[in-house]
């Protein structure tokens, strides 16, 4: 038997600490470089505890280190920070720079062992792995800049070794499941319609209530309602290509209530959705309240850690629960806050400088939550090891097309390489399968398939009228796999061991194999997601 297992539940080998005022960059050789800092390590139940107390000195980084042989690992794939992009959460052989961030498996042929730190912790976390070891890497900024604590802790880590001649999808699920004590899953299905792949943010009420009268009329008699989702493109002040932030309590001439909206909706028989970026407006603000955002944005963004920005962020959420929807998408703030970037962070402060950055999304879902009620949230540009436990939903990858199904590939079948979050974390969403005069109708329908018989949530962007009898029949039946399916029966992702694009799929005994390459003889290049 291959033994390539590590075990980490121990005392590190080896722990450097970066503070604000050292060059130690944790490639030198030797002692660390002095700190008052201090980091205690416990174990305690299976888990170590990685606890930090600053001495008053601004802590940056933690790196700790296992020594130890893995070089019976065959391959290795970590996950990603938010949303999969094109090369990231692939599986590849030793790269020992490489960041593997949140956890990450290793295939030695026989066995899938998983290493991670639990959902929720209190830093960013990346891993990397080399044949003699594995080193943890905790981002315990505020911004850019380091943080003073007296005790925090940042992370506590978990570890699963893998038994020969389990199903290696089946032993990642069990991983995540481990990494995420109490998931905050949705109580019954999650499918429907988007508007936003074929219209891209230019709606009305009328076409929306015409969408949601023919998903009642394609759903009547399933179990669970559909969701209509109402995405970008409502707010007064949506200017397409150029800014789609808030405020949000006005909406555009193309909607005189979205009260009104929400009632229509569900006398359609449909549950109503709602897409919502809270850190971006035009409204006034406190210049104290407002954060220097690293991305282009147009507009003021708001500091989540000041209280008039909470305040501010609470009421919005809550007057669309007031209003009637059923589910929030809020989007943009990974963007908004680091432009999707936390690696390389410009000079950067919070208003409130005690807490990690981590600590900081964290609180910003947990508002968003409360103020959400019973209404369900989707996360879309968050964090999904951070949003965990919180929201009920959360987009797995990048947006996929109606444009070119190239991205969909790229980005929606791709973030399924994520399939073992799903419903052990929250209910994962591969985004919309889309359906334009642009893309292939057969290969969205096969998306949609895929996310329906694993469980994840199901939508569509429809142009209306675009589909024929035939095509719109199978709408149906995948929807009614989406309906019927919720937390049993999920299909199991059988090359998932081995690919960046899954196609393969067991479901109730019956095999799916899906050539997402068909229409293009393979994959496209020089392509622009918005031509």
């Amino acid at each position: 038997m291959n033994n390539s297992f590590l075990n980490i539940i121990r005392t590190p080998d080896d722990i450097k600490i970066q503070t604000e005022n050292s060059p130690f960059r944790f490639e030198e050789k030797g002692t660390p470089n002095e700190t008052r800092a201090q980091v205690k390590c416990t174990v305690e139940n299976g888990l170590l505890s990685i606890w930090l107390n600053t001495g008053g000195d601004a802590v940056k980084f933690i790196r700790i280190r296992w020594n130890g042989d893995i070089s019976g690992v065959n391959s290795l794939l970590g996950d990603s920070v938010a949303r999969t992009q094109t090369d990231d959460a692939v599986w590849h052989g030793f790269l020992p720079h490489a960041q593997m961030p949140w956890y990450f498996y290793t295939n030695d042929g026989e066995c899938l062992h998983g290493y991670g730190v639990k959902t929720g912790c209190n830093s960013f976390a990346f891993w990397c792995a080399d044949p003699f070891g594995i080193t943890l890497f905790l981002d315990v900024r505020n911004g850019s800049s380091g943080i003073i604590c007296d005790e925090l802790l940042c992370a506590q880590i978990v570890c699963r070794k893998g038994v020969a001649g389990e199903n290696k999808y089946h032993a990642a699920h069990e991983f995540c499941k481990l990494m995420c004590d109490k998931p905050n899953l949705p109580p019954t299905a999650v499918y429907g319609l988007n508007n936003w792949y074929w219209a891209y943010g230019a709606i009305e009420e009328k076409v929306v209530l015409e969408e949601a009268e023919y998903l009642g009329k394609l759903t009547s008699g399933f179990k669970n309602r559909p969701f209509m989702t109402i995405d970008d493109g409502w707010q007064i002040a949506h200017v397409k290509g150029k800014y789609n932030g808030g405020p949000w309590y006005l909406t555009n001439e193309n909607f005189k209530s979205l009260a009104d909206t929400a009632d229509k909706i569900h006398g359609f028989g449909c549950r109503a959705g709602i897409w919502i970026r809270p850190l971006l407006t035009l409204a006034h603000i406190p210049a104290e309240a407002t954060y220097n955002s690293p991305a282009k944005n147009g507009g003021l963004t708001l500091d989540p850690t000041h209280e008039f920005s909470k305040e501010l962020i609470f009421n919005d959420i809550k007057r669309l629960t007031d209003w009637g929807f059923d589910m929030i998408k809020h989007d943009f703030s990974y963007i908004d806050l680091f432009n999707a970037n936390i690696t390389n962070i410009p000079y950067l402060r919070f208003y409130d400088k005690t807490k990690t950055n981590a600590q900081i999304l964290k609180e910003l879902y947990t508002l968003i939550q409360q103020a959400a009620g019973d209404t369900l949230i989707m996360g879309c540009n968050t964090i999904n090891h951070l949003a965990a436990g919180i929201h009920q939903i959360q987009r797995s990858g990048n947006d996929t097309s109606g444009r070119h199904f190239e991205f969909t590939r790229r980005f929606g079948v791709h973030s399924m390489v994520r399939a073992p979050q799903n419903n052990a974390f929250f209910r994962t969403d591969p985004d919309c399968a889309a359906f334009t005069e642009k893309v292939s109708i057969p290969l969205n329908l096969d998306f949609l398939e895929m996310a329906a018989i694993t469980g994840a949530a199901t939508f569509a962007s429809v142009t209306p009228g675009i589909l024929d009898n035939t095509q719109e029949k199978r709408l149906q039946e995948i929807f009614a796999i989406a309906d019927s399916i919720e937390y049993k029966d999920f299909a199991t992702v059988t090359d998932w061991d081995h690919t960046a694009v899954p196609s393969k799929f067991n479901y109730l005994g019956k095999e799916y194999n899906y050539n997402w390459y068909k229409d293009y003889e393979g994959s496209r290049h020089f392509v622009s997601w918005m031509e």
